[in-house]
């Protein structure tokens, strides 16, 4: 007979991955999404999900990419990708790779895309690619709407470029979410440590370097 502690932690389980389902191809907007992914994470970590869901013993890490996404020449939220790694307990590289949609072009006139890889146990690294995902085209959005905005166009009439209006607007998006993940990590940290008495992610990061290491990293 299950007990209303189980009961209670699988409907935590369903509400996580109804949240986790509020997409914007799903109809969210890029503000609900990130609001749902934050909740997401919020009770994992306040209910210890990841650690008591995964075995592991017998996990094994997997590889999970994202493209980084531009904005004019600008790469966005790539330097998200660190803090994103963090929080969901992650190794994490930067790689430089051919699109796909030129792979039966000849070389000459292939296009080369930059993508963020996630290093981690399976549920890890699918939310890593799935925020970074979603900050990029939070960030993108914003952006499209700043540069339509009455403030934009006060700037430049002001006499400041356009380009260094849009990389401020940018960096400053980035620097809050950066500092918002850091704090979600934090949280998270201390609640898994007072709830299990043990560190859940030395163990992780020691299961993904025993992994990676055959495949030739060193980090």
């Amino acid at each position: 007979m299950e007990t209303q502690p189980d009961a209670e932690r699988d409907h935590i389980k369903q509400r996580v991955a109804k949240l986790l389902a509020m997409t914007v191809d799903r109809g969210a907007t890029e503000y609900e999404a990130i609001m749902a992914a934050e909740r997401a994470a919020e009770l994992m970590a306040h209910y210890d999900i990841g650690a008591s869901e995964l075995s592991i013993r017998s996990a094994r890490a997997i590889k999970q990419s994202a493209i980084v996404r531009q904005y004019g020449k600008m790469n966005v939220a790539a330097p998200a990708a660190r803090h994103i790694a963090q929080l969901c307990d992650c190794m994490y590289w930067l790689c430089t790779e051919i699109d796909p949609r030129d792979a039966d072009l000849p070389a000459t006139w292939q296009r080369q895309i930059r993508t963020v890889v996630f290093f981690g146990l399976p549920a890890d690294a699918e939310i890593a690619a799935y925020l970074f995902e979603l900050i990029s085209s939070a960030i993108v959005a914003e952006t499209d709407i700043y540069k339509a905005s009455p403030s934009y166009q006060r700037e430049v009439d002001a006499g400041v470029n356009g380009r260094v209006a849009i990389t401020s607007f940018v960096d400053g998006m980035e620097k809050a979410i950066c500092a918002r993940l850091d704090t979600m990590r934090d949280e998270k940290y201390q609640t898994v440590q007072r709830a299990t008495g043990r560190s859940l992610v030395v163990t992780k990061e020691a299961k993904s370097k025993r992994i990676l290491r055959p495949l030739g990293s060193d980090s």
